[in-house]
């Protein structure tokens, strides 16, 4: 058992005491679970489907469609077994799911941040370069994407390389976390992981983004073509809540060596300030549908059809039942 296993997998240390947070936690939990199923899938039929609902260039629209099956896939390794922990107050789901949710866990999260790196560069190089680039079809589209998918395969795998069996259950996350007890090994790796799976992505987000911006600001000055402002700020809007999303995580990495505490559990800022950190890592995935919602009119248009198809067939069920039980009667 490595030490940090004696830290996050001890119940009595870790598990949530006030019931305040805990029934806080379970409703976010619920909440995020319920946005990302309904939300995502709704993203993917409109853009899969009804392309008219997404006014947005091909490229773009297919990055968001392999942004949407990622965050469903965030859920379903992440989040869902997180909420079921929190629950049941202990892993239920066997060892082999522990292994499994961890990797994958890992690994979605990454391939989200490197989606989203690839949406604000294509957008960026399709206002820079916009006959070139925006000859390029769906097909290849597709193909930048699964460079994302395999490119984060690489952080799973340094992983499993190092200690494959270094999997636990934390009390703190309410999940299978990695441990990190080759220390030897991850000293010297350690810099490079946070710089490379962590820094770099983000950086690329932050300076596509402004780019973005400064490009923009650029053609509107000079007034002789038309931008669609509401494509731009889909994507800002995007990036921007994923740099949110990520910062109170990227703090408590940087700041953990730092504050130094013999008894973790009693520390504010191990103990509370993560597990909110570990929250606002969830707003990546439950915001891009109320993103499209808010800057897309087409999307927009499209989910209150959908919403109206809904209440229209609720609407008309108890007729639908009256009439049934009548024939059946007759």
């Amino acid at each position: 058992m490595s030490h940090h296993e004696q830290e996050f997998s001890n119940e009595t240390l870790w598990t949530l005491q006030n019931p305040g947070l805990w029934y806080t936690s379970a409703v976010y939990g619920i909440f995020v679970i319920t946005s990302s199923l309904i939300g995502d899938t709704t993203i993917l039929i409109a853009s899969t489907r009804y392309s008219k609902a997404f006014e947005l260039h091909k490229v773009i629209r297919v990055i968001i469609q392999h942004i949407a099956i990622c965050d469903l896939l965030v859920v379903a390794v992440g989040i869902i077994p997180s909420v079921v922990s929190l629950v049941t107050n202990g892993w239920v789901f066997g060892s082999f799911l522990c292994y499994l949710t961890l990797y994958t866990k890992y690994y979605f999260n990454l391939t989200s941040a490197l989606l989203i790196c690839t949406m604000t560069t294509s957008k960026l190089l399709l206002l820079k370069y916009p006959l070139r680039f925006g000859a390029v079809s769906s097909s290849r589209a597709h193909l930048f994407s699964s460079v994302s998918w395999l490119v984060g395969l690489a952080l799973p795998a340094m992983f499993f390389l190092v200690d494959r069996e270094d999997v636990y259950f934390s009390y703190r996350s309410y999940h299978c976390d990695y441990g990190f007890s080759a220390a030897d090994i991850w000293r010297y790796l350690g810099p490079f992981y946070g710089i490379i799976f962590g820094f770099v992505p983000t950086s690329i987000v932050v300076f596509t983004t402004v780019y973005i911006l400064i490009i923009a600001r650029q053609v509107a000055v000079r007034g002789k073509e038309k931008l669609k402002w509401r494509g731009i700020m889909t994507i800002v809007l995007t990036a921007t809540v994923y740099c949110v999303s990520i910062l109170p995580y990227g703090l408590y990495q940087v700041g953990k060596s730092l504050v130094q505490v013999e008894d973790k559990s009693r520390s504010t800022f191990h103990n509370y300030f993560y597990r909110v950190a570990l929250s606002f890592v969830c707003l990546n995935t439950i915001s891009n549908f109320y993103i499209y919602s808010l800057t897309l009119d087409s999307f927009r248009g499209f989910v209150r059809q959908r919403i109206q198809l809904v209440c229209r067939f609720f609407f008309n069920l108890p007729k639908t039942f009256h009439v049934v039980s009548f024939l059946l009667l007759v």
